[in-house]
C-alpha cells in the first residue's frame, strides 16, 4: 500500500533532521515549534501548512520542494549531508591538512581544528553559517561559507 503524502513528508523531514545531528526537541526549538507538533509532523499526523513547510525547509537549509522529494534509497543510507559553497565546492574528507590530517573550520578570527572529518562536520552543523578552509583552483587555501546543505557526492 502506498504511503500518504503526509507520511512521506514526515519521514523526509525526520530523515533530514537526523542527518543534521539535531534532536527532535532542538530542531523544534530552531523552527519555533512545540516538540509535540514536530513529533506529529514527523509521524505524518499533522497536515503542515505552507508556512510551516517554509520554516522547516529554511531550518534544514533545503528548498521546500526537497521536503516532498523521496529520500535516498536503502543503498544510499550512508550518504551524508555536507555544506556546499556558492562555487559548488563542498566540505569533504579530502580537505584534511597534509601537515597534520586535521580539518580547519570556522571564521578566520575564530578558526578551530578537528582531528576527524565527523567531528569537524558536527561543528559545522552547529554554526549559523558553516565556514571551512579549502584550496581554490590556484591551490591557495581560503575560507568559504555554506549556501546550502546537500548529499556528499562520491
Amino acid at each position: 500500500m502506498k504511503k500518504s503524502l503526509r507520511i512521506q513528508f514526515g519521514e523526509r523531514v525526520k530523515e533530514l533532521r537526523i542527518a543534521t545531528g539535531l534532536s527532535q526537541e532542538a530542531f523544534a526549538d530552531r523552527c519555533g515549534f512545540a516538540r509535540s507538533y514536530m513529533s506529529r509532523i514527523e509521524r505524518g499526523g499533522s497536515n503542515a501548512s505552507l508556512d510551516a513547510i517554509e520554516v522547516l525547509a529554511n531550518a534544514l537549509s533545503v528548498e521546500p520542494w526537497q521536503l516532498l522529494a523521496p529520500g535516498p534509497s536503502e543503498d544510499n543510507d550512508s550518504e551524508l549531508l555536507v555544506p556546499y559553497a556558492a562555487d559548488g565546492s563542498c566540505f569533504h574528507p579530502g580537505l584534511a591538512s597534509t601537515r597534520d590530517g586535521s580539518f580547519g573550520v570556522g571564521d578566520k578570527t575564530a578558526q578551530k581544528r578537528f582531528g576527524t572529518f565527523s567531528e569537524a562536520l558536527e561543528y559545522l552543523r552547529s554554526m549559523e553559517t558553516a565556514k571551512w578552509r579549502r584550496p581554490n583552483p590556484s591551490g591557495n587555501w581560503g575560507i568559504v561559507s555554506a549556501v546550502r546543505w546537500d548529499k556528499l557526492r562520491k
